[in-house]
């Protein structure tokens, strides 16, 4: 079976779809992901068996090309065609220029199947699929509507495309219960599927030297005990929280941050701020498959998020099955997913990240019960033995196998 995937992802491929497509590989079957289409350069190349394609969207319109090259060379004209073309097709066309970028991409590859992440590609991928009259699988990776970061307006525009175009996918799935939940509430479809962003332990997993890895990358003195952030460092994510309580830390504890984006100044300018800037250490990105080999090395690994939104307040990252397959017990706010997880494996003490003092007092009291902590390194070993992608890459190939047989 041909399996195109499309995805919005721009900078980094989400681990997700890296890892759903190396398991339908494996089944036998091609996977081609299209990724990206405002990339800043054109890549095209071949990873664990995937073809990969990266795209550079022009802003223009591969309709309105066909329509220029048939115009004289007037440069009056070709400008004013321009113009007139993209207001019709912004007041007129149900297939924007984007959309339609898309479009062309995703029939150039044989498909038997169209398989979409996130809402972006959705309608492109479901036209798509009707021009190939092939199945469409939609995998929705958060409810892209609730972002806190998006205006108001283009939350209410994400939800009316989406309530429209989810009702037209074979299968739809998201990454946990609750979302699904909303989903079916909400968009009145049935529950979609789940498959939870679990990830899979590497062949060159390494957890005896990992501490070492960590103290060597960030410069971090032997001594301190290590609590980690790692993701993306955003305004939204709550990352100040967890610099503002390293002033409540054990004298012998420090902050590791993994991840890079445009608030790491930020981050820096508050950490000198508070006076903790000699224990917080950045260290930069980590490639998706090393990032357990440095995650095995901290104490205790931390989720700042708060219910700033339905996706926050609903949230399952990655970065907590990453932490679960490490070994390392976790800080996080009382949210609905964590809340279930502590309940079920024991993995988790909750806390009210809202407060530096709440989350900095959170620590220094883990760290202060070795015993504690030594029972949730053990829970997290046994939930790991559920919580990992082997279970959830089989519930992907019962879906296909399902669906598509």
């Amino acid at each position: 079976m041909n399996i195109v995937m499309l995805t919005p992802d721009c900078y980094m491929i989400d681990r997700r779809i890296i890892l759903e497509a190396k398991t339908l590989t494996q089944a036998g079957h091609k996977v081609t992901i299209l990724a990206g289409f405002e990339t800043a350069q054109e890549e095209h190349f071949e990873q664990d068996g995937i073809e990969i394609h990266r795209y550079c969207y022009d802003w223009d319109d591969e309709r309105l090309k066909l329509i220029r090259a048939k115009l004289p060379a007037n440069e009056h004209l070709i400008r004013f065609v321009n113009k007139a073309y993209m207001l019709l097709a912004k007041k007129f066309f149900e297939i924007s220029p984007f959309d339609q970028f898309i479009i062309s991409k995703a029939v150039e590859f044989s498909a038997d199947v169209y398989h979409v992440h996130d809402l972006p590609c959705l309608k492109a991928g479901w036209y798509a699929a009707k021009l190939r009259n092939v199945p469409l699988v939609y995998d929705a990776h958060e409810l892209y509507y609730a972002q806190e970061v998006l205006p108001i307006k283009l939350q209410r525009l994400y939800f009316k495309l989406e309530k429209k175009y989810i009702k037209f996918p074979n299968i739809v799935i998201t990454v946990n219960d609750f979302i699904a939940s909303l989903m079916a509430e909400r968009y009145k479809i049935a529950k979609p599927q789940v498959i939870m962003n679990c990830t899979e332990i590497p062949n060159n997993f390494q957890p005896e030297t990992a501490k070492q890895k960590l103290q060597e990358k960030g410069h971090i003195p032997q001594q301190y005990k290590i609590v980690i952030y790692q993701g993306w460092l955003s305004s939204e994510r709550n990352l100040d929280t967890l610099i503002k309580g390293v002033k409540w830390f054990p004298q012998d504890a420090c902050l590791a941050i993994i991840g890079y984006g445009a608030y790491e100044p930020n981050l820096r300018e508050i950490a000198q701020k508070e006076g903790v800037a000699d224990k917080v250490f950045f260290l930069g990105q980590v490639p998706s498959d090393e990032m357990l080999n440095y995650s095995a090395g901290a104490d205790i690994g931390v989720i700042p998020y708060r219910p700033i939104d339905d996706n926050h307040l609903y949230c399952s990252p990655n970065k907590f099955f990453e932490y679960v397959l490490a070994g390392v017990p976790i800080i996080a706010e009382d949210l609905p997913f964590f809340r279930k997880m502590k309940a079920e494996y024991g993995v988790i003490d909750t806390t009210n990240m809202g407060s530096p003092e709440s989350f900095g007092n959170a620590v220094s009291n883990l760290l202060s019960q070795p015993k504690l902590l030594d029972k949730m390194k053990e829970s997290c070993q046994e939930a790991g033995k559920e919580l990992n992608w082997q279970n959830e890459g089989k519930k992907l190939l019962e879906f296909y196998n399902k669906v598509f047989h």
